[in-house]
C-alpha cells in the first residue's frame, strides 16, 4: 500500500477538524470544515482511487456481525476493543483523561454514517463492497480499488507511546484526572514531543489545539502504518489490533500490547452465554 494520508477527527456541531498529508508541500496541514464541506472532500479522495489512506477517528464497527446485530450480549453498546482498554485486568486500561466510551455512546458515530456508511449496523445497511471506501481492516488481503478508511483512537494511541516514559503518570495515581490532554497545552506538547522522539517524524504537523493533536496523531499512525507495509520484514511501529467483528484501532505496537490483547480475546470467548444469546460468527 502506498500513499498519502487524511486523518480527519469529526464532530457532529463545532465542525470537524482535517489534517491533510497532501498538504505537505505547502505546510498548510490542518483545516476545520462543517458537514456538507467534509462531504465534498471525501467525494474528492474517493474520486481519486486507493492511494490515499484515511484515518477516522470515530466508531467504524458495531455489531460483531451485522447481518445477525443483537445475536451476541452488547451488540448495540461496546466493542471487545473499547472493553480491552476499560478493564484492570488487561494491564492496558486507559486512565482517567483517555476517554474510551462504547461506541453507541459516541456522538459523532452518527455523522460517520451518513459520510460512509459505517458502521453497519444490520442487515439493511449496505454491503462492505457497496461503501465508498475500503474498510480496514479488510476480509481478504487484496489491495482496494477504494480509497481505504481504518479507525483510530488518537487519545488512546498518544498515550501507549507516552505512557511509563519520564515526567509522564505511570501506574495508578491519586491525581483526579493524571491525563488531561485536552485541557492542558503544557502536557500536550510534552505528549507531542515524546511522540516525535518515539516514532522519528521529521514531515508532520505541529498542533495548536486538542482537535489538531487528535487529527495529527491520526496522521503519524497513518504514516507509520504505510511505511510498515514498504518495509514488511521489519517489526512493525504500529498495528491494527482488533479486526471488524471486535472493533478495531490503529496503535502503536508497544511491548506487551498484542499478547495480553489475545489472551483478553481468549477468555471473552471462553465464558459463558446466557440462553438467547447466540453463538458470535
Amino acid at each position: 500500500m502506498r500513499g498519502t494520508v487524511v486523518s480527519i477527527d469529526p464532530a457532529p456541531r463545532k465542525g470537524s477538524t482535517v489534517c491533510d498529508g497532501r498538504a505537505l508541500r505547502s505546510g498548510d496541514w490542518f483545516s476545520r470544515k462543517k458537514a456538507g464541506e467534509l462531504r465534498k472532500l471525501l467525494c474528492k479522495l474517493r474520486e481519486g482511487g486507493p492511494d490515499t489512506l484515511i484515518c477516522w477517528d470515530a466508531p467504524l464497527t458495531g455489531p460483531r456481525n451485522p447481518e445477525l446485530a443483537g445475536a451476541v450480549c452488547k451488540d448495540f453498546s461496546q466493542r471487545r476493543i473499547e472493553s480491552f482498554f476499560s478493564r484492570g485486568a488487561t494491564d492496558f486500561k486507559a486512565p482517567k483523561g483517555i476517554s474510551v466510551r462504547p461506541y453507541s455512546g459516541c456522538s459523532h458515530w452518527a455523522i460517520t454514517r451518513s459520510l460512509l456508511g459505517l458502521p453497519r449496523t444490520g442487515p439493511y445497511d449496505a454491503r462492505y463492497e457497496r461503501l465508498p471506501f475500503h474498510l480496514l481492516p479488510g476480509e481478504d488481503q487484496k489491495e482496494p480499488s477504494r480509497p481505504p478508511v481504518v479507525e483510530i483512537h488518537p487519545a488512546v494511541a498518544a498515550w501507549l507511546w507516552c505512557r511509563g516514559k519520564a515526567g509522564f503518570p505511570n501506574g495508578p495515581t491519586k491525581a483526579p484526572d493524571p491525563w488531561p490532554y485536552k485541557k492542558d497545552c503544557a502536557l500536550r506538547k510534552r505528549m507531542w514531543d515524546a511522540i516525535l522522539g518515539e516514532t522519528g517524524a521529521t514531515e508532520c504537523p505541529v498542533p495548536t489545539n486538542d482537535d489538531q493533536f487528535d487529527a495529527a496523531v491520526g496522521y503519524l499512525l497513518g504514516v507509520l502504518y504505510l511505511r510498515d507495509r514498504a518495509e514488511p520484514e521489519s517489526r512493525p511501529s504500529v498495528v491494527l489490533l482488533g479486526d471488524r467483528q471486535t472493533g478495531s484501532f490503529l496503535v502503536p505496537n508497544v511491548e506487551g500490547l498484542l499478547p495480553k490483547w489475545t489472551c483478553f480475546l481468549k477468555r471473552m470467548e471462553e465464558r459463558p452465554r446466557g440462553p438467547g444469546v447466540g453463538t458470535p460468527p
